[in-house]
């Protein structure tokens, strides 16, 4: 889990696309951050990261730890790909969805996707592990 949410956090940042190739600003969470106006409701993303990184860290030994990583986890799922599609709102109106496959793409957008499925699925795989160490009877060593 706190892989993903690290990776997360690193696609988060990274540039995700850029209009054109000859538009000067990519859209990314950092893009967002560093606008005049502080980046206002996608800062909320980052403050979600963060919870998801703390609960990660104490996720195998506590099963609030997870609950909270996971929760969190989903909530910067929500709020990235809110700003993500945010984004690609700004872009001009075509004719073809082919236009999209022509956008300069940055390696944020792959990294986003891939850390947040490792996140939710480092969440749920903490939390069945704490719920399968709770059960009466069992040991750590028993499957």
């Amino acid at each position: 889990m706190l892989t993903g949410a690290l990776v997360t956090v690193v696609g988060y940042l990274s540039p995700w696309f850029k209009v054109s190739s000859y538009y000067d600003w990519w859209f990314s969470g950092w893009g967002y951050a560093a606008l005049s106006s502080s980046g206002g409701w996608t800062l909320w993303t980052l403050v979600w990261l963060t919870v998801a990184v703390g609960g990660s860290l104490w996720a195998g030994g506590s099963q609030a730890a997870a609950m909270t990583g996971l929760v969190s986890g989903l909530g910067a799922m929500m709020f990235s790909m809110a700003a993500v599609a945010a984004s690609f709102s700004f872009l001009p109106e075509r004719d073809s969805i082919n236009y999209l496959a022509e956008l300069p793409i940055g390696l944020g957008l792959p990294l986003l996707a891939i850390g947040l499925g490792l996140m939710v699925a480092g969440g749920c795989r903490a939390i069945a592990a704490g719920v399968l160490r709770s059960r009466p009877g069992t040991t750590d060593g028993d499957t």
